[in-house]
């Protein structure tokens, strides 16, 4: 029983000794990977209950595996912080990890398995250096004449086309919302549609344990922004803070939380995740494939930190236009650089930008063995990310990372995602997934910043778009009265006529 699915007896579990004493009995053991420990106990369990019940007439009340050491054959510098770990040791080539008591609760769960992959990914994390991804170029434009070098952040607030109202988040006032859109609508004519790309809408507000599937929720929990439902629909309910409100007439945010759930949910992080749990449990064949939508229906939320929120170049709220496909590994790597070819078009000719694309290896992709990190030569005919990137002028010399801005990407998956929701093709072929993102606040200051505010300086398509800017907000105090001026100049420099005109 407990050698059962070990190639070797070492690899299996053995008992060493064991006490009865009163109504209890003590087992003494130890295990190799085959068979953990707490796979050993529950298969005792299971094969003693049973004979105790025939000749005896007893059960077995609950099991508690206690004074549990794992030994693992290397020395991790990583800890993991969790109920169960009471010490982690090391010395002499070796890891020790000391365990607190563990219910038989927890005993029906891998726990044991998922702590050792846990501290063997930590490690892996660490000596892949503490990045996300590792970032190769690839593809880059031509340098282009610099035309303007001034920030459009800048501008755009003090003009009062945009007014921020919370960290990160900004309101769009009819200028800027209508040039937004036209880039919107440029991006579906000229690189969706040609492809045949369909819209859908994804749903914004995902529960928690779509994140738990896709690994965000492990991953990134630091930047996503949770929500909670109501203790209840009953109004009554809420009488104590009804009052208290009424009184002080201010929200105690402390005293809010007794009247919110624990969060169910988390705000969109990233638009696809909804894609891949609607498919979930779908068979597909080859008539049905590949599969080619778009989202654009509301804004993603990513809480970027305090300091790293600046204009519409970093946001918390911001907008998307999110394309993702479904098909057999030759479909996402077809349509994955067909969608390449129309992007260049896109960056280098419709707007005129000065662009560079870098071959990044995400992590993810790489801890769930979807990839690998390249040394030398780049095959993008894999699982992996491409980032576009934009130069801003107004932040320094081109030569300097830092002064570019990552306005897109576009990802191949692999299996990672049709494995987790358990998406399949009826002949059991492999299907993959790909997705791109577009954010468009960020193409929409990279052209701007490149381009500036001068609609004689825009290219051809850029002016077809965008033809009959509206007139931007003016009261006695808005804009502030000491930019009344330059909001005129920048009206009438983008095409905007004077009253009366």
């Amino acid at each position: 029983v407990l050698l059962k699915g070990a190639k070797h007896p070492e690899d299996g579990a053995r008992i060493t000794s064991f006490v009865i004493k009163d109504d209890e009995i003590f087992f003494n053991m130890e295990s190799g990977r085959a068979v953990p420990i707490h796979v050993a106990i529950l298969r005792i369990k299971n094969n003693l209950a049973p004979i105790l019940g025939r000749k005896y007439k007893i059960g077995i009340r609950s099991l508690l595996l206690k004074d549990v050491r794992i030994e693992l054959d290397e020395e991790f510098s990583v800890g993991v912080e969790v109920p169960i770990v009471e010490k982690i040791e090391t010395k002499e080539g070796q890891t020790v990890i000391t365990l607190k008591p563990l219910e038989e609760s927890l005993l029906q769960k891998p726990i044991l398995q998922r702590l050792i992959s846990l501290i063997e990914e930590k490690e892996q994390r660490k000596r892949w250096g503490g990045k996300i991804e590792h970032w190769q170029k690839i593809k880059e434009s031509r340098k282009k004449r610099i035309i303007f070098k001034d920030d459009p952040n800048v501008i755009l607030e003090r003009i009062g086309w945009i007014s921020n109202i919370a960290p990160g988040q900004w309101f769009f006032t009819p200028p800027f919302t209508y040039i937004f859109r036209k880039f919107e609508e440029m991006l579906i004519d000229i690189v969706l549609k040609p492809l045949g790309f369909v819209e859908a809408i994804f749903p914004k507000m995902e529960p928690i344990e779509i994140g738990l599937k896709t690994g965000h929720l492990k991953g990134t929990p630091n930047q996503m922004v949770f929500a909670s439902l109501p203790i209840s629909y009953n109004i009554e309910e809420f009488e104590a803070w009804q009052d208290y409100v009424s009184i002080y007439g201010e929200a105690d945010l402390e005293f809010l939380q007794k009247f919110v759930e624990p969060p169910k949910y988390y705000l969109c992080f990233a638009q696809c995740p909804p894609f891949y749990r609607f498919l979930s449990k779908t068979i597909f064949t080859d008539k049905h494939l590949p599969l080619k939508w778009f989202d654009r229906s509301g804004p993603s939320f990513r809480w970027e930190g305090a300091g790293g929120l600046r204009g519409i170049e970093r946001l918390v709220e911001f907008h998307r236009v999110e394309i993702v496909w479904l098909g057999t590994p030759e479909q996402v790597i077809e349509i994955r650089n067909r969608l390449l070819e129309r992007y260049e078009y896109f960056m280098d000719k419709a707007l005129d930008l000065e662009w560079r694309w870098a071959w990044v290896t995400p992590w993810f992709l790489v801890h769930a063995g979807e990839t690998e990190e390249m040394k030398e030569e780049i095959d993008i005919n894999q699982p992996g990310t491409i980032d576009f990137e934009a130069y801003l002028p107004y932040k320094g010399d081109r030569e300097d990372h830092r002064n570019w801005l990552e306005i897109g990407n576009i990802s191949i998956h692999g299996a990672k995602y049709t494995k987790a929701f358990r998406i399949r093709h009826a002949a059991e072929k492999t299907l993959w997934t790909g997705c791109s993102g577009f954010g468009i606040e960020r193409w929409v200051l990279a052209f701007l910043a490149q381009k500036g505010f001068e609609r004689d300086s825009w290219p051809e398509t850029v002016r077809k778009y965008i033809r009959d800017i509206p007139r931007g907000l003016e009261a006695s105090n808005y804009p502030r009265p000491q930019y009344f001026d330059l909001k005129k100049l920048i009206e009438r420099r983008v095409g905007i006529k004077e009253h009366g005109e």
